[in-house]
């Protein structure tokens, strides 16, 4: 008997957002990839068609849904035994590249119990006889929503009293003593080293340290958030040119980066309509070859692509990339996938701690879609200053135009902040009409004849439009090669 599997793998958004530098966030991205391909792949070897993904190769899915003959109870158990002896040479190939000292120095059995835990593996099947395609993947994935809900809280006996708890996973005990640390490095292809910088305070669990060391064995991949704020005035700007730099001395001109977090709009509703598996796996396919592009598209721009698997997109930008970037990702998502996607930018310095700055980049996209879908979210987080947010939907973004204005000289930052005042200062229900004339008046006052503003509807209208001249104005101070002015941050 034919049945559909459904299959869900985590932890995603805490696993990957554990990171305190970018190669740990990235390491995380990866690590979750290698081990969902490792469930495609066993599934594909015992002849499941695979539905979503397609590809037992495609990137970023941490859910599978497949077509199984046999037993699904024994392929889910496979597959999850798969996914655990793959997350345990993942830990065997990347600790052998510390030295023979450094790897004595772990806690081996800590570390074993912890791996142990650490995936979160659910599954959920219902016969299937190739009718009513539509209905049965829906009722699978009730049954894996249902599952996902009843989780397992099996006590964890770690044998840890008195050991420091990791700060990436305060529920993990540590399996190092950082002080003794502080020189440890892992060896690259080459043959060379490069140090995991690990700080005296930083008790690392199994999984952190698995991370920290994988994403130093790929730094060659890795953009940090300081060159990635460089690359904005200097975009051939590349992490090894900073290797060795004293980061605590040494001021940037300008500091700030953005970080672009995008997903598709009511992709449960476009997966629905697909009333057979043939029609699910094209839409994976399609979705897939979106993630491919917005790989191109976020190198077009001097990104770095975090993460891009299906709809979801996660990455770092030069500051006076992000927008233009944001606007070919949504033209691609439309054009291939017949779709709207919505995405949020958070412009953030890039001392900010790391998982304040995923946080803001996660509350712009939520933003987005609170704003009503098919939009762009542009948070702007100076330090020291209260953020702010302006959201746009795609055929109504005025971005580049202000910029250029900016630029020009065609707008002054008295504008946005006189605009500002009015529009706190108005009365709500007062007309309208009014408002615009004041605003017309005020711009013809300041600035120069050829600049029209939008039509306002409401207070609120003019108070983002004032929103979004502050973000732009701040946007358009970026130093760049032809524009040598420092930034106005």
């Amino acid at each position: 008997m034919s049945h559909l599997l459904s299959i869900s793998i985590g932890p995603v958004q805490d696993f990957i957002a554990a990171a305190r530098r970018t190669a740990d966030l990235y390491a995380g991205s990866q690590i979750l990839q290698k081990l969902s391909k490792a469930v495609a792949e066993y599934l594909h070897q015992n002849n499941a068609k695979l539905i979503f993904p397609a590809d037992k190769d495609a990137d970023g899915a941490n859910k599978i849904l497949a077509e199984v003959e046999g037993e699904p109870k024994a392929l889910a158990e496979g597959a999850q035994k798969a996914a655990q002896e793959k997350l345990e040479r993942l830990w065997q190939e990347t600790v052998k590249e510390l030295s023979a000292e450094h790897r004595s120095l772990i806690n081996l059995e800590r570390a074993r119990e912890q791996l142990g835990s650490l995936l979160e593996f659910y599954a959920a099947w219902v016969p299937f006889d190739g009718s009513n395609y539509s209905g049965k993947r829906q009722a699978v994935e009730r049954l894996l929503a249902g599952r996902k809900a009843l989780r397992d809280f099996a006590p964890t006996w770690q044998n840890d009293d008195g050991v420091p708890k990791s700060p990436l996973d305060p529920s993990r005990a540590a399996v190092i003593d950082p002080r003794r640390w502080a020189k440890a490095s892992v060896r690259l292809p080459d043959d060379s080293y490069r140090p995991l910088r690990i700080k005296p305070t930083e008790h690392l669990d199994a999984v952190s340290l698995l991370k920290r060391c994988y994403g130093v064995l790929n730094s060659d991949k890795v953009v940090d958030t300081r060159t990635m704020a460089r690359r904005s005035w200097r975009p051939e700007a590349e992490p090894d040119e900073r290797y060795g730099e004293d980061d605590d001395h040494i001021q940037e001109p300008q500091p700030y980066l953005a970080i672009l977090v995008a997903d598709g709009d009511r992709m449960g509703e476009l997966i629905g309509r697909q009333d057979n598996p043939d029609a699910h796996r094209a839409l994976s396919k399609t979705l897939d070859g979106f993630a491919r592009e917005a790989q191109k598209i976020v190198l077009k721009y001097r990104g770095f692509m975090v993460y891009s698997g299906g709809d979801d997109v996660l990455a770092f930008l030069p500051v006076n990339q992000a927008i233009a970037c944001a606007q070919e990702l949504s033209e691609a998502f439309r054009y291939q996938v017949r779709g709207t996607l919505s995405a949020g930018i958070a412009v953030v310095h890039y001392r900010e701690p790391l998982s304040i700055s995923l946080q803001n980049a996660r509350e712009a996209e939520k933003a987005a879609k609170n704003g009503g879908r098919n939009a762009l979210a542009v948070a702007l987080h100076t330090r020291g200053g209260v953020p702010t947010t302006v959201v746009r939907r795609w055929d109504n973004l005025r971005w580049l135009e202000l910029l250029q204005s900016f630029a020009q000289g065609d707008l002054t930052q008295g504008l946005a902040y006189e605009l500002r005042e009015l529009g706190r200062a108005w009365q709500d229900g007062m007309n309208v009409a009014y408002l615009q004339a004041e605003a017309e008046r005020i711009l013809g006052r300041k600035e120069r004849k050829n600049l029209r503003l939008p039509l306002f509807e409401s207070r609120q209208d003019l108070l983002n439009y004032a929103d979004q001249l502050v973000i732009a104005r701040f946007l358009s101070g970026i130093k760049t090669d032809d524009n040598p002015e420092v930034s106005r941050a």
